[in-house]
């Protein structure tokens, strides 16, 4: 099976907050939230990243379960779950799986639909490039452009700086492993319509990797408004932390309010 590696911080408590890294990036992602928030906080490095392994067929039900598993093994029974990109198509599948382990969801730069057609080719022809023996990291660096704003590359270059360093530490097995998992999953629309919990969706403005229209979609599944950070891109926690720290703290506030 494969396996997940868990960052815990904060007193332990019945209600965690619980938090999914975007492809191709490890839970150091969530670093600068992190430090915004106080409680207990568990950040989630994916199969093939910071030292979790591929060792399953790849799929993001491979991955829940494997969270899942995880998290029982530290008593852990219902939770708050947020995600980036890749993070957010996990709570998707969390939601489908055992929505009532979910206390609420934050859904952050990431949408609910399936891949078309191209977007699942290009995934698995990375997939196989990476099986292949060819460099992870140069198949991903090109990302750059594409998962931080303009703004943020102009002016912000230690921000470019961490990412392209975090880019260049991609391992081939969890590229692959995830490419593979992400092509293959389903809409999930009809889940969100179908949660009763307190629920968040944020999207960057200047997000070329998922349309407003994406965003307006789950946001009316789940009856809440979208919450839109101008002139931020697809990596939100990088770009934004403080911004996604206000948000899934009100979040996870509504969550405690609700038991």
């Amino acid at each position: 099976m494969a396996t997940v590696t868990l960052t815990a911080s904060g007193e332990r408590s019945d209600l965690p907050l619980v938090l999914l890294a975007p492809f191709p990036l490890d839970s150091r992602v969530w670093e600068a939230v992190r430090k915004q928030l106080a409680g207990d906080i568990i950040a989630v490095d994916p199969p093939g990243f910071g030292g979790a392994t591929t060792d399953a067929d790849p799929s993001l039900e491979n991955y829940a379960q494997t969270l899942l598993n995880a998290l029982e093994d530290r008593g852990i029974d219902r939770f708050v779950v947020a995600g980036n990109s890749m993070g957010g198509y996990v709570a998707l599948a969390l939601a489908d799986l055992v929505p009532q382990r979910l206390a609420g969801i934050g859904l952050v730069g990431t949408k609910a639909s399936a891949d078309d057609d191209a977007a699942r080719t290009n995934r698995i022809d990375m997939a196989e490039k990476a099986e292949a023996g060819e460099d992870p990291a140069g198949l991903v660096a090109p990302m750059i452009d594409k998962v931080l704003a303009p703004a943020t590359r102009e002016k912000q270059a230690e921000i470019v700086r961490a990412v392209e360093g975090w880019l260049a530490e991609a391992p081939a097995d969890g590229v692959a492993w995830c490419q593979r998992a992400m092509a293959a999953r389903p809409d999930r629309t009809r889940v969100l319509k179908q949660l009763d919990i307190p629920a968040a969706v944020i999207h960057g403005s200047d997000d070329p990797l998922m349309d407003a229209g994406s965003q307006r979609d789950m946001a009316g599944a789940l009856g809440v408004t979208v919450d839109t950070l101008e002139g931020r891109g697809h990596l939100l926690p990088v770009e934004a932390p403080r911004e996604v720290a206000a948000i899934l703290r009100d979040l996870w506030q509504r969550a405690r309010r609700r038991g």
